[in-house]
């Protein structure tokens, strides 16, 4: 199976870019257009982990275009999801982002850096403890979750597999237990990310107990 031709026969980084910006000029968005440049340049050249070797720009893209697609049209969101991993990945500190404070703050939450001295798994909590409080970063991570689940057949070892659906329902399922609590006016939208979460891994899953 050409993984390359049936990821991309659904995404296509021209047309998510499109759909990005056309939104961004339909609610006059200010702080979109400055994230999504910055992005592509920090992505310049990266690829997707995987046989399929995408541009990595394909993954904060989607994940734009999924939270557009969620009625999620908001300027500080979009954006926190166009960079939410350019720190992390090209080694940028937060305030070196073009864009207002705000989303600053969001994408600091949502990167993470191993501490010296301190286990990874540590760390990791740490990180997860530190999303919520944090409307944007909850549900940009959210968004990540739920885009990279819908990837992780494309590039996943069977153990990789099985240790992130471990850590999606550890640490991932608990933020969207918070943000149900705490954000009602996003219940549709939620709805829609807690049925694609699992329904992901339920199948995933089941396909794996199959070939045991």
């Amino acid at each position: 199976m050409n993984t390359t031709m049936s990821y991309e026969h659904f995404i296509q980084v021209a047309e998510l870019r499109t759909q990005v910006m056309e939104a961004a000029a339909r609610f006059d968005f200010q702080e979109t257009p400055k994230a999504l440049l910055f992005a592509e340049r920090c992505h310049a050249g990266q690829r997707r982990k995987g046989p399929a070797k995408l541009p990595y720009i394909i993954h904060p893209l989607t994940m734009a275009c999924h939270a557009l697609s969620l009625g999620l049209a908001e300027d500080e969101l979009i954006a926190t999801a166009l960079l939410h991993d350019t720190c992390e990945d090209c080694h940028l500190l937060p305030e070196e982002l073009p864009v207002n404070a705000a989303v600053q703050e969001a994408v600091r939450r949502l990167t993470f850096f191993p501490e010296p001295g301190v286990p990874h798994a540590r760390a990791r909590d740490s990180y997860f403890a530190r999303i919520p409080g944090n409307r944007t970063a909850v549900l940009t991570k959210l968004l990540d979750r739920c885009n990279n689940l819908s990837y992780m057949a494309y590039g996943f070892s069977r153990e990789k597999l099985l240790d992130y659906i471990d850590e999606t329902e550890r640490a991932v399922i608990p933020l969207l237990d918070y943000a149900k609590q705490h954000f009602h006016r996003d219940r549709d939208a939620l709805f829609l990310l807690n049925y694609q979460m699992y329904s992901v891994m339920n199948s995933i899953r089941a396909l794996l107990e199959r070939d045991l």
